[in-house]
C-alpha cells in the first residue's frame, strides 16, 4: 500500500494533466478524499522537485501548474 503523501502526489499529477493550470483553493475542493494540508504538503514537495511550478496571482492566491517542457 503507497503512503498518503503518494497517493495525494499521483491525484495532484492526474488532476493537472487533466485539466491544466488551476489556484490551490480549487485544486483542494476537487480532491475531497485529501486535506488541505495533504494537498499542500503533496504540491509543495513536487513544487521542490520540478514537478510542478507554483506562480503568485495575487496577495494570497497562487496558480499550480505543470512546469512548460
Amino acid at each position: 500500500m503507497k503512503p498518503l503523501g503518494a497517493l495525494a502526489e499521483e491525484a495532484v499529477l492526474e488532476r493537472m494533466e487533466r485539466v491544466g493550470p488551476c489556484c490551490l483553493d480549487d485544486l483542494v475542493r476537487e480532491l475531497p478524499y485529501f486535506s488541505w494540508g495533504e494537498v499542500f504538503v503533496a504540491i509543495a514537495r513536487m513544487s521542490k522537485d520540478g514537478r510542478l511550478v507554483i506562480r503568485q496571482l495575487g496577495y494570497s492566491t497562487y496558480q499550480i501548474a505543470l512546469p512548460v517542457a
